[in-house]
């Protein structure tokens, strides 16, 4: 009787986890991130606040999770994060395709929010599951040339920037035509 419980609690769980992250994202289309509350969250999810806690400590911690999760299905590994992959081509490309995919929704995220607090935040928590990834770099062998703070700080602002130069843009670019210039860009390569 036990495996039918185990995934049970297990859908349910997930099911929780996506309404949450949903309700989140959808919510900072309309409102800044710094005045969302969480009764807000709850009603909007349809999760009660019980429940809520159960999985998070609060928003802030629903927000790490949702980035936390981007990044695992980006496959940050090595390579991407060293940007030895092309001069990040993969990387950038999935992540600009992300963007792309959901172009609307994120360009009014961050207009909502351009002027709050959640772009530190967002900064923040990318920095830190950076420096989670190299730290397990590290333990592979792979040492940086660089100030590990120093890099993930830069790294964590580059996608930031990657991201806002896509919306904020008058003329739209074709996805390659973007990641190309952001390729030439990390070559270094300005001018022919």
């Amino acid at each position: 009787m036990n495996p039918p419980t185990e995934k049970k609690e297990k859908i349910s769980t997930r099911r929780t986890y996506i309404l949450l992250s949903r309700s989140l994202f959808q919510i900072l289309e309309e409102v800044p991130f710094e005045k969302i509350s969480l009764i807000q969250l709850c009603d909007h999810s349809m999760v009660p606040r019980s429940t809520f806690y159960r999985y998070f400590e609060d928003k802030y911690d629903l927000l790490c999770y949702c980035l936390q999760t981007f990044f695992e299905t980006a496959d940050l590994n090595k390579d991407v994060v060293y940007l030895k992959d092309g001069k990040g081509r993969k990387f950038v490309t999935k992540f600009i395709s992300t963007v792309d995919r959901n172009k609307e929704s994120f360009r009014r995220i961050y207009q909502t929010n351009k002027s709050g607090i959640f772009m530190d935040i967002l900064r923040d928590y990318l920095v830190q599951i950076l420096n989670q990834k190299v730290q397990d770099m590290k333990t592979e062998g792979c040492r940086l040339q660089i100030s590990q703070p120093v890099f993930t700080y830069l790294l964590a602002d580059l996608y930031i920037s990657m991201a806002k130069c896509y919306l904020e843009l008058e003329e739209n670019f074709q996805l390659n035509e973007f990641v190309d210039y952001m390729c030439l860009f990390a070559e270094r390569e300005f001018f022919q």
